[in-house]
């Protein structure tokens, strides 16, 4: 009677073994891939967002390209355009995110400042002028960020929404001055007074920050402020003359 033989199997070399293993499911690699993109997504762009703010500070516009932004990341350029199809979408998130900064804060010093609107509008003022807000990278990337936004659709839509954001936040208070204070005020025209107050501070500052007190500016201009709106009208049709 014939014998049958036995199948040998024949494994094989231990290179392939550990090729092979990590590429099949489970397999060390595999893990690792996981690791790497198991980050939610949010995570993920925030990642993106502060390198892109670093690549500001560091390279300025001219050298903040899509390779220099993964590459401060730690991420890949397909993963970036995964999350953001352009550049100027990505910019516009370091617009609102940085926007976001200094409206939190001033809102947290707004609701320290008590009930008094004229409070609560000097809180608001005074957080843009001090650490951790007032500093060189932060004030240096915002105006970078501005420039841009003449020239980038996401951009604008970005600068538009943060600006017009914290604008309606200068005029809601200014028309609570009003009915608190008495007299007059165009809440329009002095939020943007206000706000051309700050950011002419801030170049200030920036370029001269030896000799330039941003706090000392704006505090200097509150007392004219208040001044301002003891005034009988500032509303008046320009270039009638009061009789009398």
């Amino acid at each position: 009677m014939a014998i049958r033989g036995r199948r040998r199997y024949h494994s094989p070399p231990r290179d392939m073994n550990r090729h092979e293993s990590s590429n099949l499911p489970g397999g060390s690699g595999d893990a690792a891939r996981r690791g790497f993109s198991k980050l939610a997504p949010a995570i993920r762009r925030q990642q993106l967002i502060d390198a892109t703010f670093r690549s500001l500070c560091l390279h300025g516009d001219a050298g903040t390209s899509v390779r220099a932004i993964a590459a401060l990341a730690g991420l890949s350029q397909g993963m970036v355009r995964h999350h953001f199809q352009t550049k100027g979408e990505l910019l516009a998130a370091t617009t609102r995110h940085l926007s976001d900064r200094f409206y939190e804060a001033a809102e947290a010093a707004a609701a320290a400042a008590g009930p008094d609107p004229l409070a609560r509008l000097r809180a608001i003022l005074l957080v843009g002028l001090r650490p951790p807000i007032l500093d060189r990278d932060y004030v240096r990337a915002r105006y970078i960020l501005w420039s841009l936004s003449q020239s980038d659709a996401a951009m604008q839509a970005a600068h538009e929404e943060t600006y017009g954001r914290l604008r309606r936040r200068l005029e809601g208070l200014l028309g609570e001055i009003e009915a608190t204070h008495g007299g007059k005020v165009d809440p329009v025209e002095t939020a943007r007074l206000l706000m051309a107050l700050l950011k002419g501070a801030w170049v200030e500052w920036l370029v001269s920050p030896e000799g330039c007190d941003p706090e000392r500016i704006v505090a200097g201009f509150l007392p004219m402020l208040e001044a301002r709106m003891a005034a009988p009208s500032l509303s008046a049709p320009r270039g009638r003359r009061s009789s009398g």
